[in-house]
């Protein structure tokens, strides 16, 4: 099953906040991206 991705940068201004932000909840361990080569890529669940 195929859902939608989400780059970063997509994440960060669909919820207004900074990219920053989104790496800050990933190592609080609030959310985990997948990965791509060096590239994050979340998903929605």
């Amino acid at each position: 099953m195929k859902g939608a991705t989400y780059t970063i940068s997509e994440l960060a201004k669909e919820f207004d906040v900074t990219p920053r932000a989104i790496r800050f909840y990933e190592d609080q361990g609030l959310i985990s991206p997948s990965r791509k080569g060096r590239r994050r890529v979340y998903r929605e669940r």
